[in-house]
């Protein structure tokens, strides 16, 4: 009887830990606006949206590829929602777990996939532990607003019509996270060059490509220098001025690691910070 008791022992620790070996934690990147097809979900980075940028993050790595055109709202061949939804329920379920790493429109498109699931992630049966959000463009950009205006709404694809401020910030509610935590990355080093002439359209703090308003998931477009739960600040001309307050949607927090004035790197250069 002792030695099936030992056997019977054995056996239990064995299965414990090749189910210790099987778990994995993996970090899911999500692209953004792209004039390429990234489509894919697995281990290759379809033509090469992030470079050398996962270096920065260790461990197992997975690549939600769609084309970089689309509306990161649509589910379909190359969307992102279909795709996003095949990668999360790959990898992010049973004894996985996920972090997920979005840049630019990819967080728009995160977003609106956990907003819409109707649950937490948990009782869902995901186990997705955080969001670093680098250089998010969930709020718009007044890039595609300015576009979609020149050409009366006719120019542009559909990605560039997604962006369009207005239609970003009413695609779903933004306070709605699923009960994941965002944590936003935002950078205010605008390009250089004739690609400069992009912060003369983007109101306050910006990147090149989004403004602080969309990149720290603050409640309301406007401009501003500072990334933090709450902020309020006089506006419009004096005699005329009146006070503004912008606070940070549900679920968004500015990420532990970066200042509240954000970091020295444009929209591109962000896509090595996921590590944060």
């Amino acid at each position: 009887m002792k030695n099936w008791k030992s056997m019977g022992f054995g056996l239990a620790f064995a299965l414990l830990f090749a189910s210790s070996l099987s778990a994995q934690t993996y970090t899911i990147f999500v692209h953004g606006k792209s004039d390429q097809n990234h489509n894919g979900v697995g281990t290759t980075d379809v033509n090469n949206y992030w470079g050398t940028a996962p270096n920065s993050v260790s461990g197992a790595k997975i690549f939600v590829g769609y084309d970089g055109t689309s509306d990161p709202r649509t589910y379909g061949t190359a969307r992102a929602q279909t795709n996003l939804t095949t990668g999360l329920n790959t990898y992010c379920t049973g004894s996985n777990s996920c972090k997920i790493v979005c840049h630019s429109a990819g967080c728009y498109a995160t977003e609106y996939w956990l907003a819409n699931l109707g649950a937490t992630t948990a009782s869902r049966g995901y186990n997705i532990t955080k969001v670093t959000a680098l250089a998010s463009a969930s709020g718009g950009s007044e890039l595609a607003s300015a576009l979609n205006g020149i050409t009366f709404g006719f120019g542009g694809n559909a990605m560039d019509k997604s962006l369009v401020v207005s239609t970003a910030r009413g695609a779903y509610n933004h306070n709605v996270t699923a009960g994941i935590t965002f944590y936003q990355v935002p950078g205010y080093k605008g390009f250089s060059g004739i690609q400069g002439a992009s912060s003369l359209i983007l109101p306050g703090a910006d990147d090149g490509a989004v403004a602080f308003h969309s990149s720290c998931a603050y409640n309301k477009s406007g401009g501003l220098s500072v990334c933090q739960s709450s902020v309020t600040q006089s506006e419009g001309i004096w005699p005329f001025n009146y006070n503004v307050t912008y606070t940070q949607f549900q679920g968004h927090t500015r990420a532990p690691s970066v200042g509240s004035g954000g970091l020295y790197l444009d929209h591109y250069e962000l896509e090595g910070e996921g590590w944060r």
